[in-house]
């Protein structure tokens, strides 16, 4: 029995495809064009670029020594979609 599966090429910038399958060769593509994902501040888990939001969340921290540091992270996309829903039923 021989199983063929007929995949769409990809190109680095393509937003993520919904299949198991489809994902993962899409993700080799942009791991091999030099694309690396990135942890969402939301959710903390890893997304490449076009997976993320413009949205970012700010907070701040200190350091082993005490210093005060102010700190960034991107939200991916279903994070800031869910904050933007969640944010319209509160009003």
């Amino acid at each position: 029995m021989i199983h063929l599966l007929i995949m769409p090429t990809y190109k680095p910038g393509d937003p993520a495809p919904t299949g198991y399958l489809q994902w993962h060769e899409w993700a080799e593509v942009q791991w091999k064009a030099g694309l690396r994902q990135r942890e969402c501040g939301k959710c903390a888990r890893f997304y490449f670029p076009q997976e993320l939001s413009d949205r970012v969340i700010t907070w701040e921290g200190k350091t082993a020594r005490g210093v005060l540091v102010r700190q960034q992270m991107a939200v991916c996309n279903g994070c800031a979609e869910a904050a933007t829903i969640a944010s319209e039923i509160a009003r």
